[in-house]
């Protein structure tokens, strides 16, 4: 993806349209209402429109991310509420990931900060070096204190630790690479996402979805090398860790819409960012060559969010919990 733009093409439609600088912001403000950062700072550059004037004037010069503008973009969540209430339908999304890569190709972060953003990409986004590191951080815990220094890097070290759970829920033989089959009659084949972090913290959720969907008749899939959609690596401006990440997923779903399964219906996603990222799938492909652009814009069309499946099937489930 191109990172740096003459004025003459952000001014051009196509050019904003293929690179995630879409329509121009009117500055209405109507999404600072609704962005978390800016109720909660108050600073005009902690809004959508303020990271927006930011983002344009750093791509549109081709100057290298300034520690200003890296302070306001990181504070964003991308929770994507001014997307919501946008009315001139400035993709928002697309606009502050661009702002994140070009800052990590241009922009020198403090080396405290880029070893934590660099072990969290190393260990998030794979269940077993999350739980490992969750175990560790539980036995570390009680040591929170006496980590060195006010800097926000000790700040951040002694919040995680604070953050590290008690206890771990065991692995969940229910994630495992497998077909789970139908109640009765099959109406629907699906595969579903079992992520990274999720299925380490909560994999009760992964499990309550694959009864509800069997219950429903729909027949779940979890396919073999899957993983994290990439949303974290792909948000902290690591692109090709995320290309990487999103490519297993997408090889791995394809291999059941294409021939070695029985096709699937839909790719169900109970996380709600991850289903951002995956839906988005077409988008942070469309410069790869074929089959990859094709395959990634067939899944994203697939990706489901639980709550749309059950929307759409206005199946009720077979059998009811005993009371």
């Amino acid at each position: 993806m191109q990172t740096s733009f003459t004025p003459e093409q952000l001014k051009d439609p196509d050019t904003r349209e293929s690179n995630g600088i879409l329509r121009t912001c009117v500055h209405c403000g109507f999404c600072t209402a609704t962005c978390p950062t800016f109720v909660l700072l108050g600073d005009e550059l902690d809004s959508p429109r303020g990271r927006i004037y930011l983002i344009k004037d750093m791509l549109e010069s081709g100057r290298p991310a300034t520690a200003e503008v890296v302070k306001h973009v990181d504070r964003c969540l991308s929770c994507l509420s001014c997307m919501t209430t946008c009315p001139s339908g400035v993709h928002y999304m697309h606009l502050v990931d661009h702002a994140r890569r070009y800052i990590e190709e241009t922009y020198e972060r403090p080396w405290p900060e880029r070893m934590l953003r660099r072990m969290l990409g190393m260990v998030l986004p794979y269940p077993a070096r999350f739980r490992a590191a969750l175990l560790g951080a539980r036995l570390g815990r009680p040591f929170g204190g006496l980590i060195p220094g006010a800097s926000m890097t000790g700040q951040r070290l002694r919040a995680m630790l604070g953050l590290a759970p008690g206890a771990v829920p065991p692995p969940s033989p229910m994630q495992h690479p497998q077909v789970h089959k139908a109640k009765g009659e099959r109406r629907g084949r699906v595969a579903l996402l079992t992520g990274c972090a999720q299925q380490v913290l909560a994999p009760s959720i992964n499990e309550a979805t694959i009864r509800l969907l069997t219950r429903m008749g729909i027949e779940v899939v979890i396919t073999r090398e899957q993983g994290c959609c990439g949303a974290l690596s792909h948000h902290m401006g690591h692109h090709d860790p995320a290309m990487r990440l999103a490519r297993a997923n997408i090889a791995a779903w394809s291999r059941e819409i294409e021939g070695e399964g029985e096709g699937l219906d839909a790719v169900v996603i109970n996380a709600s960012g991850c289903g951002t990222t995956v839906k988005d799938y077409g988008h942070m492909f469309r410069e790869e060559p074929a089959p990859w652009k094709q395959r990634a814009e067939k899944v994203a069309a697939l990706a489901m969010d639980i709550s749309e499946v059950l929307t759409k099937s206005a199946t009720p489930p077979r059998a009811r919990r005993p009371a």
